[in-house]
């Protein structure tokens, strides 16, 4: 039997029908969203350590996502054992008297106020009985609100185990949810999708992220200067403000509202400043770390993806607050963002350019005259700094070599210094990802300066490489990317009279990301005047393979530093070489 294909009219008539369809379905089980869309964000939170567990100890992916469920659990029940208790622990030493703190205000209100020679008082204005009764009529129904809420929340037990078993499935099966969805997409799309997906993405991991540090930091900059200057129950204040940093804009106004009312009516512990001028002083901080926190850390810690208006974000804020309550403010920013990814995709192809750059392929072997310029890193590449790192804590370990075989403390302490490589890139890598790697450095610059010491700057080049830099220097650009300082890379470069050799130095305070982040890379090929695309990065760790795949060039990884072949060629080295003098005969 022949099928009888629907003509162009009747297919469209069809997609109308059906999102219709869905829209109508939408709005009769409007109930429902709510704890599916929560279902879906856990799920989205709970993936990457279920990916983790699993390539880590190599398990089943049931074993791993049940493990994962097990410790939110775990965690579910263990935070409001030990943090409710603490939290009211923390109210109750605040020991505010409802009458008293109304005497109090009527006892301001009171006070005369002289401007140009008028007096009047605010007792006139607003009356202290009207006060008295509208603050018990809004304090009073509060109490029985919040018993109220807590009602709900009991009764919604059956919610949140549904919530589970959904955000169980979604982890269990994301792979398989998500090659179904690149099945659907209709042909010639399948590659524009993935990438919009991988652009959505993005946008939420950048939120997620971002609100965690936020969160951390804000609390931790509060606690630290509230105590600093002594507000009663400051860890409370710097609590309540990390967990209201999830709200957007109106978050950091309600985390200040407590602190002020505890700084006017209970005063500092020790300053000694009237109750009013210690409140003032409170706001002045608060706002202080609020325009500290838009100023400096959104824009480093949030990224570009997530770089709105904060007037976009308000109006979204109260937008979603009309439609889907308290859960659509907390997701306001992310959705504003995804709607921003959509609609540039859908303005691109309106006007048939291309919604994404091309992706570079960069596998495969390296011809001499696909290159134009070698960029190289510095430690354990150009200089063996980490040699020298060896030398001292084999030193170090000298008294200790009875405990080793063969009493080889040199071999030993490559094998712990070669250990620690890879959890401090990390480190360095996550700090550089939440924008704090240069306030790091900056930090560390300063404490050794206090304690009077100084970074090496006798650098001890690797053998053979200058001749080599001198070889390559004929054929090809030459420039240094490293995560040093650029002062200490110039350093290098004059002791060994390499200036007329290499022209540019690309250090950690030139691009606002370092590797594995593509900008170095990019940044160098972009002052060379050299396509990135015919740049070769040579370095010994993994960091400056994945800089260089990201950033569309071709790389070359070295063994005269900490770099094993095995880990190299995983990461997806064109060529890996037993030291970089190697490079001239390669090249």
């Amino acid at each position: 039997m022949v099928s009888t294909e629907w003509s162009r009219t009747t297919k469209r008539l069809v997609v109308v029908g059906l999102i219709i369809v869905l829209l109508l379905t939408l709005y009769i089980f409007r109930t429902l969203l709510p704890p599916v869309i929560l279902a879906f964000v856990l799920a989205y939170i709970l993936k990457p350590l279920a990916d983790s567990i699993q390539r880590r100890s190599k398990m089943p992916r049931l074993v791993a996502v049940i493990l994962v469920f097990l410790i939110l659990l775990l965690v579910f029940s263990v935070v409001p054992a030990t943090v409710v208790p603490y939290v009211v622990n923390q109210i109750t030493r605040l020991n505010l008297n409802l009458q008293q703190l109304i005497a109090d205000i009527g006892e301001i209100l009171s006070q005369p106020i002289v401007i140009l020679n008028f007096r009047f008082s605010l007792q006139e204005v607003v009356g202290i009985d009207d006060l008295q009764t509208a603050i018990q009529d809004l304090l009073q129904p509060f109490a029985s609100q919040t018993i109220n809420l807590l009602f709900n929340v009991a009764s919604s037990l059956l919610w949140v185990i549904s919530i589970l078993i959904i955000s169980f499935y979604l982890v269990k099966d994301a792979d398989r949810l998500r090659t179904t969805l690149d099945r659907l997409a209709p042909p010639g799309y399948t590659e524009e999708l993935r990438r919009l997906y991988e652009e959505i993405n993005l946008v939420w991991k950048a939120f997620f992220r971002g609100q965690v540090v936020l969160g951390l930091i804000v609390g931790l900059m509060v606690w630290i200067t509230m105590t600093a200057i002594g507000l009663p129950n400051a860890a409370l204040m710097a609590l309540l403000a990390g967990l209201l940093e999830v709200l957007p804009t109106f978050g950091p106004v309600l985390a200040t509202i407590p602190a002020l009312l505890i700084a006017f009516f209970l005063g500092s512990t020790y300053l000694p400043l009237s109750n009013f001028w210690f409140g003032v002083l409170v706001l002045a901080i608060y706002l202080f770390i609020q325009q500290t926190e838009n100023a400096y850390l959104v824009p480093r810690i949030m990224g570009r993806r997530m770089q709105l208006h904060p007037v976009i974000i308000f109006i979204g804020a109260l937008a979603g607050g009309l439609l889907a309550g308290a859960l659509g403010v907390l997701l306001a920013a992310p959705v504003i963002g995804t709607v921003r990814v959509l609609l540039t995709y859908v303005y691109a192809k309106l006007k048939d350019e291309a919604p994404f750059p091309p992706v570079p392929e960069v596998e495969g072997e390296v011809y001499p005259g696909e290159i134009d310029a070698i960029l190289f890193d510095l430690d354990g590449t150009l200089i063996e700094t980490d040699d020298a790192a060896v030398d001292t804590l084999a030193r170090t370990l000298g008294p200790l070599a009875w405990l080793f075989p063969r009493r080889n403390t040199h071999q030993i302490a490559r094998r712990i210094i070669m250990s620690l490589e890879g959890p401090a890139n990390s480190i360095l890598a996550l700090l550089d990802r939440v924008g704090l790697d240069d306030t790091m450095f900056d930090i560390g610059d300063r404490l050794r300066r206090m304690r009077g010491l100084h970074t090496p700057m006798n650098f001890r080049p690797v053998e053979g490489v200058i001749d080599s830099l001198h070889d390559l220097s004929r054929r090809y650009h030459l420039a240094i990317v490293t995560t040093r300082s650029r002062q200490e890379a110039e350093i290098f470069l004059t002791q060994q009279d390499l200036n007329g050799l290499i022209h540019i130095v690309v250090g950690r305070e030139d691009t606002w990301r370092i590797k594995p982040h593509p900008s170095p890379v990019q940044h160098a090929a972009d002052q060379l005047a050299a396509p990135v695309e015919r740049c070769l990065m040579v370095g010994d760790t993994k960091a400056d393979i994945w800089a260089a795949r990201a950033a569309g060039a071709r790389s070359a990884g070295v063994l005269c530093g900490f770099g094993e072949r095995e880990e190299l060629e995983r990461a997806g080295a064109d060529m890996v070489l037993p030291s970089t003098p190697d490079l001239v005969r390669r090249m």
